[in-house]
C-alpha cells in the first residue's frame, strides 16, 4: 500500500475531528500502529503518564509491553527522558555504547529483541505533555525529516484526543457527583418535614435531632433520609435525641 494510502487509512480512524465519545485505548492502539507503518518502524507503543507522572503502556505492537515495563527506582529511559523534557528522543542507536551506557536496561532489552534503533516522541498540547510515542526499528537508518515531522503530527494529535477524552470522563463524573448531591439534598429535605410534621415542631429542630442522631450513630445522614422516607428506620429512635433536646 502506497505512503498516501497508508496515510488515509490512519485518517480515517481518526473520530471526526477529534470530538465525542470513543474508546482511547483502542484508538491509541490504531494510530500508534499506523504511525510505525508510515515511518517504517517494526513496532511501536504509546505511554501515558498518571497523576504522579509515572508512565504506563496504554497501547503496544509486538513484544514492546514488556520491554517498556516500568524501570527500577532511579533508573532512566528514553520514554522518561522524552517525557519529563517534553523533547523528542529520535535515531537512538542502540548498538552505540554511549546509549548502553545512558539508558542500560532499556538498550539492553530492545537488543534482545532485535532492534537497532529507538525514537521516542512527545505526546504535547501547547507545553502539556501527557505521554510518549515510541518506534522500534530493526534497522539503523534515520527517520528522515518528512517521517520524524509526521510521527511529531501524530503524537501532537493523540495528546489532543486523550485530554479531550479526560476531559470528557472528568466531566461526567462530576455530573454524577452534582446529581447524587441534589438527590441527597432532596431526600434529606422530605425527611426533615416527615419528621418535623410527625413531632410537631420546626423544620429546622426536626433536622438537628435528626442530624445529632446520625453522627452518634456514625451512618450517612443521605442513607438515614432515606429510611426516614421510604418507612424502613424506626423514628421512635431519632425522637428520644428530639425529646433529650428539647
Amino acid at each position: 500500500m502506497a505512503r498516501d494510502e497508508r496515510l488515509a487509512t490512519a485518517r480515517g480512524d481518526l473520530p471526526g475531528g477529534v470530538v465525542g465519545d470513543f474508546d482511547t485505548v483502542d484508538l491509541l492502539r490504531r494510530l500508534s500502529a499506523h504511525c510505525a507503518d508510515l515511518v517504517g518502524a517494526d513496532a511501536s507503543a504509546v505511554l501515558l503518564a498518571d497523576a504522579q507522572d509515572r508512565l504506563h503502556v496504554m497501547a503496544a505492537s509486538a513484544d514492546t509491553a514488556r520491554l517498556l515495563e516500568p524501570a527500577a527506582h532511579g533508573e532512566r529511559s528514553p520514554y522518561d527522558d522524552c517525557y519529563r523534557n517534553g523533547a523528542a528522543e529520535t535515531g537512538i542507536v542502540l548498538t552505540d555504547p554511549r546509549t548502553a551506557a545512558r539508558w542500560p536496561r532499556f538498550t539492553a532489552r530492545a537488543r534482545e529483541r532485535g532492534y537497532l534503533t529507538a525514537h521516542a516522541v512527545p505526546m504535547r498540547l501547547r507545553s502539556r505533555s501527557v505521554g510518549v510515542v515510541v518506534l522500534f526499528c530493526s534497522g539503523t537508518e534515520p527517520l528522515g525529516e518528512q517521517c520524524e515531522a509526521f510521527a511529531r503530527s501524530l503524537a501532537d494529535l493523540l495528546a489532543v484526543a486523550v485530554i479531550q477524552q479526560r476531559s470528557l470522563e472528568r466531566s461526567h463524573v462530576e455530573r454524577t457527583q452534582l446529581q447524587n448531591a441534589l438527590s441527597s439534598r432532596i431526600v434529606i429535605e422530605q425527611a426533615k418535614g416527615i419528621l418535623a410534621e410527625r413531632w410537631g415542631t420546626s423544620v429546622d429542630e426536626a433536622f438537628e435531632s435528626f442530624r445529632s442522631y446520625a453522627r452518634a450513630h456514625r451512618r450517612r445522614l443521605p442513607d438515614l433520609a432515606r429510611e426516614v422516607v421510604d418507612g424502613t428506620l424506626d423514628s421512635g429512635l431519632v425522637e428520644e435525641y428530639f425529646l433529650n433536646r428539647r
